[in-house]
């Protein structure tokens, strides 16, 4: 059973979980020194805000996946940081975040959300595609770097 939780963006098991989405970024990269910044995946003190949310979601228990959303503009959500650990891929805990982390926006006053997601997190886009996303931008800084996507959605 699927049980999502508020917790703090700093607590065990959401730097727990971050640890190993850079794991995850690192790895399909190919970036082994890749830093996070905040332009991509903002800092913890982003999700503390009263329209913001932080949430964890555990399977039997165990932790297994987390998200948050913030306000990028007046109206507009952005979700950030989601992610699912690999065992737990394919069973519904990414869907179930997403949809959490859209009611949140409604209720936090969002006509939209947006996102940032890469080509590389394939198993993440093929969620926000099937979820109603549409691209709004696309772009590469260097050569080496990831692709960047920008998604967005209509709420409601």
């Amino acid at each position: 059973m699927i049980e999502l939780r508020d917790e703090p963006s700093a607590g065990p098991a959401s730097r727990a979980l971050f640890e190993q989405y850079m794991a995850l970024v690192r790895e399909r990269s190919g970036i082994g020194d890749f830093a996070p910044d905040e332009r991509i995946f903002a800092t913890e003190d982003a999700f503390a805000a009263d329209d913001a949310a932080w949430l964890v979601a555990y399977l039997d228990a165990q932790w297994v996946g987390c998200g948050g959303l913030r306000t990028l503009a007046p109206g507009i959500g952005e979700i950030k940081r989601m992610f699912v650990t690999a065992p737990a891929r394919g069973r519904g805990i990414g869907r179930c975040l997403l949809r959490a982390l859209e009611a949140r926006a409604v209720a936090a006053g969002h006509t939209h959300v947006r996102l940032l997601t890469t080509p590389m997190l394939r198993e993440a886009c093929a969620l926000y595609r099937a979820e109603g996303y549409a691209q709004t931008s696309r772009a590469q800084e260097g050569e080496d770097e990831p692709v960047e996507i920008w998604l967005q959605k209509a709420l409601g």
